[in-house]
């Protein structure tokens, strides 16, 4: 799946299932040098057990846009919208 933050394109996986909104929603997030593949058993566990799963690549990992950051302070939470 493609989505789209802050003007950039983003990949990401629900674990093969559609997100659900009426379930608790689960996100995975890789550290530096991986990306969403690292997730890809527990997401298809949680999604297949009640769960709505997110896991996605970080900016420049994965199929993801952007300039990877190189340190885990570079990574800052920042409100969209």
């Amino acid at each position: 799946m493609e989505l789209s933050v802050a003007g950039k394109q983003v990949q990401a996986t629900t674990g093969g299932r559609p997100l659900d909104p009426g379930s608790p929603l689960l996100v995975f997030i890789h550290g530096a040098g991986m990306d969403r593949t690292l997730w890809q058993f527990q997401t298809r566990y949680f999604a297949n057990h009640g769960w709505s799963v997110l896991a996605v690549d970080l900016p420049g990992h994965g199929g993801s846009d952007g300039p990877p950051r190189l340190s885990s302070k570079a990574f800052r939470v920042q409100r969209v919208g």
